[in-house]
């Protein structure tokens, strides 16, 4: 008798194994295909069309981001290759394999949707007994953006860049008349010169609002903010958590501080879970004494660390 058991990988199988018995019934793949298969997904499905191919199930699309965001995977590219490799993508994906433009465009396409299907999942939670609002704990983070520090600029030097391109284009166009030139060059350059012009202007509005000295010029709306071991380029994240701690609130905005956010994320539990929780927790970053009248006025108690 031999001391192993049979081993032989290019073995191919009769009969396709079951996805469930191999994960077991209690893996979160198969709760978050639970989950998603009892929710309204008309807002997803509204932007579908009879005309054309067979789209990927939006339903499907849906399960594979939601289960790669319990997993900490952001990116499209890598979740691809998840689909190809990982069980419980699999199951979700039921043998699909969508590519990574496939899996980016339909999380920017459905952004409005994805929100919905938060505050649906809250209400499912809150009908089971989860998510009770009596205690709700609030804390934010800075999150990085998807921008590079170095490609940032001023509004001196944008001005300036916006000034040289139109003496640019003028020249250009100059030497057009000139030469008795009805069509553009065949390089093309002078749109990229009015393409950027058209960046230009949505960059020093950014940059007016917030007052800031320098702009990221790949994400325009991104702040520079300070958190512990110096600043960063992005956005201030903000979540509410239940006594049985679950995320009951969240948001995401451009603010440098926490001064201004307590009744903001009161209403955000508010519009998610249809009541307002009774007392509010948060650490001394939220101290601010006129959100503090705000909010006890209304009815919720606060409780803030002060030092």
């Amino acid at each position: 008798m031999s001391r192993y058991l049979d081993y032989n990988p290019d073995q191919n199988w009769l009969l396709p194994p079951s996805v469930e018995e191999e994960l077991g019934s209690g893996h979160l793949a198969l709760f978050v295909h639970r989950v998603i298969e009892r929710l309204n997904l008309s807002k997803f499905e509204e932007h579908y069309s009879e005309n054309g191919r067979p789209a990927y199930p939006p339903q499907m699309l849906l399960k594979v981001w939601l289960y790669a965001y319990a997993q900490g995977l952001t990116s499209s590219r890598r979740l691809e290759q998840r689909i190809r490799e990982d069980l419980g993508f699999r199951l979700l994906a039921g043998n699909l394999k969508p590519d990574y433009w496939v899996l980016n465009e339909f999380r920017k396409r459905h952004r409005r949707g994805l929100n919905d299907v938060f505050t649906q999942v809250l209400e499912q939670a809150r009908q089971l007994g989860f998510a009770r609002l009596g205690k709700v704990a609030i804390d934010s983070t800075r999150v990085q953006a998807n921008a590079s520090a170095d490609r940032s600029d001023s509004p001196d030097r944008l001005r300036q860049e916006r000034a040289r391109l139109r003496r640019k284009i003028r020249q250009w166009q100059q030497q057009c008349d000139d030469n008795n030139e009805d069509a553009a060059p065949s390089s093309g350059i002078p749109v990229q010169w009015e393409k950027r012009l058209e960046q230009i202007q949505p960059q020093l509005q950014e940059l007016q609002k917030s007052q800031q000295k320098r702009g990221s010029r790949t994400d325009p709306e991104s702040r520079y903010l300070r958190r512990r071991g110096g600043f960063v380029l992005g956005y201030t994240a903000e979540v509410a958590v239940s006594e049985d701690h679950w995320i009951v609130g969240h948001r995401v905005h451009q603010k440098t501080n926490d001064t201004a956010s307590l009744e903001a994320m009161i209403q955000q539990c508010e519009r998610q879970c249809g009541q307002r929780p009774e007392v509010v927790m948060a650490d001394t970053g939220y101290y601010s004494m006129g959100e503090i009248e705000k909010v006890e006025a209304a009815g919720t108690t606060c409780m803030l660390r002060t030092s």
